[in-house]
């Protein structure tokens, strides 16, 4: 590779070297995101643990072909999304979550229902830009008012709708996560492996409501009928929160199982 760097502030847009490139990206694709992207997949697959040390710096420009700004600008990014830690003078960790047992995958609805034997997929209706109500203000430590983005995703199982819900979280990452496509994977699995939102602490709450005629109409069931609402709001390993989110599960099609273990 030519000792030649380019100045501060510009991004490189030449192709890593095939071994680390990742599939599917173009030319136009900035190297530092092809970086980061091969570091956080290698992190969120489980090829990298909590408590590993990256490679050092120097390896890292001899294994991907690219300059050190580059490489710098990947493990910015790493740890900024709380993947990783930088210790001047030793070297970048994979993060040591506080809590371990609360970082495994989060298993979502969809995941669930293929598991117990049934066909199940997502429908993404809506991804609109909103005035963050005071429930989702105060849920993502917003001004009331603040524009915020919102999904709504409908889910299918055996190709009748079970569940519809609402997730309301920053306006760039939730134009990101419309982008994936939400037909075959949950909102929490898009955002933990293909957006590298790592969450360390997720809450529901789950209460019984009656169907609102505009519900009961999408999830072709009776008003007032009974439905199970889901909240959930999710923690990046910063204790910063990501998403707050509203789904309503039509009770004759869904149960919630929760094991607890001393």
């Amino acid at each position: 590779m030519s000792n030649t760097r380019p100045p501060a502030g510009t991004v490189e847009r030449a192709p890593l070297k095939r071994s680390a490139a990742q599939p599917g990206k173009g030319l136009h694709t900035p190297l530092f995101v092809q970086v980061r992207d091969h570091i956080r997949r290698s992190i969120l697959e489980g090829a990298l643990a909590p408590g590993d040390r990256l490679p050092s710096e120097s390896a890292l420009i001899d294994q991907h072909g690219v300059s050190r700004i580059t490489i710098r600008q990947a493990l910015a990014e790493l740890q900024s999304a709380g993947l990783i830690d930088t210790v001047n003078g030793k070297g970048s960790y994979v993060t040591r979550p506080d809590h371990p047992t609360t970082l495994g995958p989060l298993v979502g609805i969809l995941e669930t229902m293929r598991k117990r034997g049934h066909r199940a997929h997502g429908e993404l209706l809506s991804h609109r830009v909103v005035a963050a109500s005071r429930e989702v203000a105060q849920a993502l430590a917003l001004e009331p008012g603040s524009p915020v983005g919102a999904l709504s995703v409908r889910r299918y199982l055996d190709d009748q709708p079970f569940a519809i819900g609402t997730t309301y979280l920053d306006v760039e990452l939730a134009r990101r996560l419309a982008e994936v496509d939400l037909r075959e994977i949950d909102v929490a699995t898009a955002l933990a492996v293909a957006l590298g939102m790592r969450p360390a602490e997720t809450r529901c709450s789950i209460s019984a409501v009656a169907a609102p005629r505009s519900i009961a109409r999408r999830l072709r069931c009776e008003p007032g009928a009974p439905l199970l609402r889901v909240r959930t709001h999710t923690f990046d390993l910063n204790r910063r929160a990501v998403t707050w989110s509203q789904t309503d599960c039509r009770g004759d099609r869904m149960d919630y199982r929760v094991t607890l273990r001393s």
